[in-house]
């Protein structure tokens, strides 16, 4: 509490007031009260009772009123709450807020009495002035103040600090806390440096976790609150393109057009900003989304504000978001991912798969290990590293854990394996410090139909450290001829692995890794649906998945490896049979994971992770040759089954005759035990061990002739051939069915749970369950000799050959 005024100071403070005009606050010294104007917007009264604190307020904005600073009354708010996040919340005061001529946060003021602004300055800076920030936007200064009773005119005592420069406290004080003693008069930037690229004043590369937090906070207040919104999500993604399009584009010695620019030491206006941003933007569409647009989907005004462009201008101008991703990806990458939990709402056809999940598949599927083999047998760079797509990207959260993935295969045992000239020039080329990641623009692929997706996508790949040149807008079902891509073109007869004999479809066997979790059950743009009969052996009645399955088998090159989020109806559903024979046909099951329900926001779907391998073609080969004989051994059976029908004499023998010659025919197809469906307005089920009595011959011929018209009987004679050919070719793989992955979610937040997929632990050694709720980075642990996870057993027991 700050000490009571003396009498010469409180006569000092009224006379103050009374010689600033009183257009702002008037003074009344006999009831010890000032009275704000009414058009100073404020969450309390206007009227105040004098204290030290509240005179150093009333002066202050005064002073800010009056010819010496020139800020309109309409500019100026005192005492104005931001709430913490929902309605009801605690909330933070900010002592007076000037806004621009756009009506955004131009500098929010912490002020004190005189008597306590030097020992309460270190508390107040860090807590009310940053901690407050977020709340209010992206203001331009953060200013500590207050007004001394001395002299004949009053003064601004102040620290002025540069908010769009140092957003966390701890980048201040690690910086030196530069501050100006000079608040500037309406609204002149007297120290302006436009940011140059390779100049004195160039973007800040080095900014920490805590700057992106905070913008991150203040995004989130500021478009978000309580709702996500992904009409204002994707146009804030606009933005961040056309920053990420300005810097790298912008030339040595160039300011950056990702700024507010000042004329005649002012601040352009809002519109001025919108329209030089969307112009960036567009060129950034066209560069990086799709070069052949004929109109770009601009940033829309009505839907995101020109002044809410210019506060994210405002936000990030002054920090590199690309030359810091390769040094900072993580960092900026974890920006990018707050503003998708908060800013984005998904909906059918966009989950985004929970990092718990990702990181498990990633492990799983053996990428680590296959990257260090892939880099030893290599003989050129195009073959180097793995080639790596997500068929349905999303946001990209699949291709940018292998991306790290990969890099990290190959720098934490970089003594090992730059071993040789040609290792270390693609090393030094590809994987330096400065851009750890540049080889994933050849290596990484990804693609999604959705424009919200695809932007996103891009954009989150830049910001993890780059792989985004063959990011596309895309639809996975397209045929290869539609691609422009090199290695998406169907390959030529000469080059294909199987022969048009054994499949008569387009492939294109580029890649070494699928890993993808596909929109399930979509309904497929009709100009695609239209090609999907020259394009997939599996019918276009299938579900989307099945699809989507045959698509990661045309990617794959032979021995190349899948990890794929499925329906757990691919695996029991009569429906999806065809599917299921294709898997078994074209490759080797390694290991299915079922997974709890509700693992996706809004959706009850039962989901499995397949992992798999694109057997070659001598195993198809093999699978076939056994395949016809088993199926020709099962036709067989049937025809004589068939036979015994046709054959018997049903007046001479009885049902239990002909069921038992039936049953002989059959056996080991089919037996006593199995039954059938029989379809129709009343389904029944017919067994085929009925227990005849004395019924003649020929009921028992009409029952099994029934049987044998069914579509279930169709299904026993597929599951005896599977069978026969499994035990031939010792097919088999290892199940898993899990109850808790680390995470329960929720329309309010995300709590941990147990982990049967993996154990995380932290740089600390603390263990974790719950990749979004761990405050450090995490890796992931195995134990072989004592495997409690399901990943431990699958690297203890699945092996990728």
């Amino acid at each position: 509490m700050a000490k009571k005024l003396g009498d010469q100071e409180q006569t000092w403070y009224f006379e103050a007031l009374k010689g600033l005009g009183g257009a702002a606050v008037v003074g009344d010294p006999s009831a010890l009260t000032v009275t704000y104007d009414s058009q100073i917007r404020t969450d309390e009264s206007h009227v105040k009772d004098a204290d030290p604190e509240e005179m150093a307020h009333a002066v202050t904005i005064g002073l800010l009123h009056s010819n010496e600073y020139n800020y309109p009354l309409t500019a100026i708010g005192h005492e104005i709450h931001y709430a913490h996040g929902s309605k009801g919340s605690l909330s933070d005061e900010v002592d007076v807020l000037i806004t621009d001529p756009d009506g955004l946060p131009y500098a929010v003021f912490e002020l004190k009495a005189a008597s306590e602004y030097d020992s309460d300055k270190k508390d107040a800076i860090k807590n009310q002035l940053f901690g407050t920030a977020t709340l209010v936007g992206a203001p331009k200064l953060l200013v500590y103040a207050t007004v001394e009773a001395k002299g004949k005119k009053p003064k601004l005592k102040c620290l002025c600090i540069d908010y769009t420069k140092y957003k966390a406290y701890d980048s201040w004080v690690e910086d030196g806390e530069p501050s100006s003693e000079v608040f500037p008069v309406d609204y002149q930037d007297l120290d302006y440096k436009p940011y140059v690229s390779g100049g004195d004043n160039d973007l800040e590369m080095d900014s920490t976790q805590a700057d992106f937090r905070a913008v991150a906070s203040s995004f989130h207040n500021e478009f978000f609150g309580e709702h996500a919104d992904n009409t204002i999500f994707v146009n804030l993604v606009k933005c961040l393109l056309a920053k990420i399009h300005d810097e790298r584009t912008t030339k040595n010695g160039q300011p950056y057009a990702f700024q507010v620019k000042y004329k005649n030491k002012k601040p352009e206006s809002a519109l001025e900003v919108f329209l030089r941003i969307n112009s960036l933007y567009k060129a950034a569409y066209t560069r990086y989304i799709d070069a052949g647009v004929g109109e770009v989907d601009e940033i829309n005004p009505k839907e995101f504000a020109e002044e809410r462009v210019k506060t994210v201008v405002l936000a990030l101008q002054a920090i590199s978001i690309t030359k810091g991703a390769a040094r900072h990806g993580d960092i900026i990458g974890a920006f990018f991912e707050e503003l998708l939990r908060t800013g984005f709402k998904q909906d059918r056809g966009m989950y985004f798969t929970h990092d718990n999940i990702v990181r498990f598949m990633v492990e799983a599927v053996g990428l680590h290990k296959l990257t260090q083999d892939t880099w030893k047998a290599s003989n050129h760079p195009d073959n180097r590293l793995p080639y790596v797509i997500d068929p349905a990207c999303g946001s990209g959260t699949f291709l940018l854990h292998a991306m790290a993935t990969v890099t990290s295969a190959i720098k934490d045992n970089e003594k090992e394996l730059v071993d040789d000239h040609d290792a270390e020039q693609f090393y030094n080329a590809r994987m330096s410090e400065a851009q750890p990641n540049y080889w994933a623009e050849n290596f990484v692929y990804g693609f999604d139909p959705k424009f919200i997706m695809a932007i996103t996508a891009k954009v989150n790949m830049v910001l993890h450290g780059d792989g985004s040149a063959h990011i596309f807008k895309d639809d996975a079902f397209r045929p290869f001829s539609k691609f422009k891509d090199a290695r998406l073109r169907p390959i030529s007869d000469a080059q294909r692995t199987v022969g048009r004999a054994g499949y008569g479809y387009d492939l294109c066997e580029s890649f070494d890794l699928v890993i993808s979790n596909p929109p399930f059950g979509i309904t497929i743009a009709s100009d695609v649906k239209s090609k999907l009969g020259s394009t997939f052996s599996l019918s276009e009645s299938v579900p989307s998945e099945g699809l989507f399955l045959e698509r990661c088998f045309q990617l794959l090159k032979p021995r190349g490896r899948l990890a794929i989020v499925l329906p757990q109806s691919v695996f029991n559903s009569k429906d999806m049979s065809d599917v299921r024979m294709f898997l078994y046909r074209f490759f080797n099951v390694k290991c299915v994971v079922s997974m709890p329900r509700n693992i996706f926001i809004d959706t009850p779907t039962l989901t499995s992770l397949l992992f798999a391998q694109k057997k070659t073609a001598e195993q198809i080969a093999a699978w076939d040759v056994e395949w016809n004989a088993a199926y020709a051994d099962a036709e067989a059976r049937v025809k004589a089954a068939a036979q015994a029908l046709r054959k018997a004499n049903a007046k001479a023998k009885t049902a239990k005759q002909v069921g038992a010659e039936f049953l002989a025919a059959l056996t080991p197809l089919a037996g006593p035990r199995d039954w059938v469906l029989k379809g129709g307005k009343v389904p029944s089920v017919l067994k085929l061990g009925r227990k005849w009595a004395a019924e003649p011959g020929e009921e028992a011929a009409a029952y099994y002739k029934d049987i044998m018209k069914s579509a279930a009987f169709a299904s026993l004679r597929e599951k005896y051939v599977f069978s026969k050919v499994a035990r031939e070719l010792n097919y088999s793989f290892m199940g898993f069915e899990v109850s808790e992955i680390g995470y329960k979610l929720s329309k309010r937040k995300e709590r941990a749970k147990p982990n049967d997929l993996i154990k995380l632990v932290g740089e600390s050694g603390k263990s974790h369950l719950n990749l979004h709720l761990a405050n450090e980075p995490c890796s992931i642990e195995v134990d072989i000799k004592t495997p409690s996870k399901v990943l431990d057993h699958i690297v203890a027991n699945v092996s990728w050959g």
